[in-house]
């Protein structure tokens, strides 16, 4: 799929009623050629431009940066020149597409290219509060080096945030707890939540049985709530299973892992996969899918992806937020390191319990978590928001980056 899931999916929905140009930022060479001959993405957006990284900044931006307190994806202060010409080739794009009538924001970051001056309607889905993100990175962090850092991001984060209210008609999230996290930095914003979904066709059962005793996470691996989800599991947690089943194996399987996460490896039983082409052997392979995250925000796809393939699911409370699976009926949810191993171990040893949440969260996902109607949803929210512009529906969507990621 090109670009975010996310994003693609509900861009796919949208390009039924909508002409869409896409301007996003991709620095792997590889992950262009793959977008740029993917077929499904001309059949979503009219026309792509990829924009150009920012250069190094100077010392004299860097220093600027600092003073103004920016958060860190800012290139107004450290790179003038190029945050100028992103601005200007975005509102030359607005004039040249239709002219465009709607602005489509994917990402926090992408909102420092878009201005009042655009005078079109600007919509963005932040997918999860970046706030609530470090409030909880803070939260966990012990370390006085570590924490002012943290402290000082998170307020110019909340500032981003709260700014947003003054020039965006419409702020999504995908989950009503990053809504309300936005809700109480600009109580006058206009807020929606539109959950995840998941490309049911894509992610789908394998059908074949599984005979080994493997745990399987997903993630982009130098995300720090991901990273830090697979250390407590191999340190904490995996020790305790292996207690009862010493012939456990747990599969990390994700880009870029970090050399925390490579360290892992070194020990027997644990496989650290790095890139790979597509998850789907990883998950359809696995006897469960495990997601220990104590840190971090937003809905997580990775869980609907496994329960999409009918693999039973043991995750903390954090990792659940925003979808509606009951405990013991979908999913099991277990927090703390004691209490996930034996949730993991019940699983691993109990085939009717492994069934029967196949089965419910299966069924759960089928029901309430197609694209489509998250796509519909997010459509009937743009029409009324270009109702007073132009009738040629056409819109600009900007992503921060262009990837293949299930």
């Amino acid at each position: 799929m090109p670009g975010s899931p996310r994003l693609f999916s509900l861009c796919r929905v949208l390009a039924r009623h909508h002409r869409l140009f896409l301007l996003a930022h991709c620095s792997s060479p590889e992950r262009r050629q793959s977008f740029s001959e993917d077929p499904a993405a001309a059949g979503v957006f009219q026309e792509v431009t990829i924009l150009d990284d920012a250069p190094a900044p100077s010392w004299w931006g860097t220093q600027q940066h600092r003073l103004r307190l920016a958060p860190h994806f800012v290139t107004r202060y450290r790179n003038p020149d190029y945050h100028r010409t992103i601005v200007e080739t975005v509102g030359k794009r607005l004039m040249t597409s239709g002219p465009a009538n709607l602005i489509y924001v994917d990402g926090l970051w992408m909102t420092q290219y878009v201005t009042v001056d655009h005078q079109v309607p600007v919509v963005v889905d932040l997918h999860d509060s970046n706030t609530l993100l470090y409030e909880r990175l803070l939260a966990r962090e012990r370390r006085p080096s570590k924490r002012l850092p943290l402290y000082l991001e998170m307020r110019s984060i909340a500032r981003r945030e709260r700014s947003l209210a003054r020039f965006c008609d419409l702020i999504i999230t995908n989950s009503t707890v990053d809504e309300a996290v936005i809700r109480r930095l600009a109580p006058a914003s206009r807020t929606m939540t539109i959950t995840n979904g998941v490309d049911t066709e894509y992610f789908a059962p394998a059908g074949h049985s599984v005979d080994r005793p493997t745990l399987v996470f997903t993630g982009v691996m130098d995300y720090g709530p991901n990273e830090d989800a697979v250390v407590y599991f191999c340190e904490e947690i995996l020790p305790l299973i292996r207690r009862v089943l010493p012939d456990v194996e747990f599969w990390v399987v994700g880009a870029d892992p970090t050399p925390r996460v490579r360290e892992l490896a070194r020990a027997p039983g644990i496989h650290v996969t790095g890139r790979v082409d597509d998850v789907r052997p990883y998950v359809q392979s696995a006897a469960v899918f495990v997601c220990p995250l104590r840190a971090g925000a937003g809905m997580k796809n990775k869980i609907l992806a496994a329960m999409a393939m009918r693999r039973p699911v043991v995750a903390t409370s954090l990792s659940l937020e925003g979808i509606e699976a009951r405990p013991d009926e979908h999913v099991l949810m277990a927090d703390g390191a004691e209490a996930f191993a034996l949730a993991a171990l019940r699983l691993l040893r109990e085939p009717s319990l492994w069934q029967r949440l196949a089965d419910q969260a299966y069924a759960l996902v089928m029901e309430r978590y197609s694209w489509s109607a998250r796509g519909e949803l997010l459509d009937a929210s743009l029409r009324r928001i270009e109702a007073a512009g132009s009738t040629k529906r056409s819109s600009i969507t900007m992503s921060n980056d262009v990837r293949r990621q299930p």
